[in-house]
């Protein structure tokens, strides 16, 4: 590899979405910073979501990459809510390691009146955990439908944790998402009533996380600027938009179908799979039907 490649791939890496996480060194607070603009910018395009969409979108994306970076190695967090907004469904998921994925659904009928792209409905955070045979969850009601201030709702309400999230997106005149990044402050056990205040008086004024973006700022950087003290910056990971969706895998769950609804499937003609989470296409050749039909014959035997 010559020196020009190897600045190309450094270059690359540095501009790839990223979570830092960091401790302060008092104890009293945790936080996650996350710049993740190409990482929302693909669920814009690739579910082709329109702005109030991908604004939904990229904060719920937001909100779960930072839940997610205080686990380890695939445990992951799950974000999904259902209102009678605008958007009335939105399913987010991230890894500790840094994979993200997501969907949303409009409403056909929305409840204009409503506050929030998401107005009146549930709001349910999943962790899954080593170790643990179901899901840690939890279940709160949409407050204000914005995603933002309900899940410092729910880690307040839910999990009685002092919290606070920051979740910026901005976007450009041709209403492509420009910028996006986001901000959770934990208070731990011990953290007294006057440094809760101290931050929240930091967080009122503080200027858009995009604008720290804008002049240059690191996550890292945001993180000392914002947190109280000195801090300890416990790790940084890059973040993708991943889906693991693959067509052999969409060949195992039409496996489940049984026989005669495959057989149903390739006279007519519906071989084009689309992966909720993701949008990526798979088409089924006759050669997929007739290993299928092969293998399902096979248990019958």
């Amino acid at each position: 590899m010559d020196e020009q490649q190897h600045q190309k791939i450094k270059k690359l890496w540095a501009e790839r979405d990223r979570v830092t996480r960091a401790m302060t060194n008092d104890g009293f607070f945790r936080a996650s910073v996350i710049h993740n603009t190409r990482s929302v910018r693909a669920a814009h395009v690739q579910h082709q979501l329109s702005p109030i969409s991908s604004l939904v979108m990229a904060r719920a994306l937001t909100g779960a990459s930072l839940m997610a970076s205080f686990l380890k190695g695939e445990e992951r967090v799950v974000i999904t809510a259902n209102g009678d907004g605008v958007v009335s469904s939105l399913y987010a998921e991230a890894m500790s390691i840094g994979e993200v994925r997501g969907y949303v659904v409009n409403n056909p009928a929305p409840n204009v009146d409503r506050l929030g792209p998401l107005g009146e409905g549930l709001l349910k955070v999943q962790r899954v955990l080593y170790g643990k045979y179901e899901p840690v969850m939890g279940v709160v009601q949409l407050r204000r439908g914005d995603v933002t201030s309900d899940l410092s709702h729910y880690l307040t309400q839910s999990e009685q944790i002092p919290s606070v999230f920051v979740i910026d997106v901005a976007y450009d005149e041709q209403e492509t998402i420009r910028e996006s990044a986001g901000l959770l402050i934990q208070a731990m056990p011990g953290a007294r009533p006057e440094h809760l205040f101290a931050v929240y008086d930091t967080i009122d004024y503080l200027d858009p996380l995009t604008s720290f973006i804008d002049r240059g700022f690191s996550t890292e950087d945001i993180l000392r600027h914002v947190l109280p003290g000195e801090i300890t910056v416990v790790s940084s990971t890059p973040v993708d938009y991943f889906c693991r969706c693959s067509q052999e895998k969409f060949k195992s769950l039409l496996l489940t179908l049984g026989l005669d609804e495959v057989r149903s499937m390739r006279k007519d003609g519906h071989n084009e799979l689309v992966c909720q989470y993701c949008s990526s296409k798979y088409n089924l050749s006759d050669d997929d039907f007739a290993d299928l039909e092969e293998r399902l014959k096979a248990t019958r035997n």
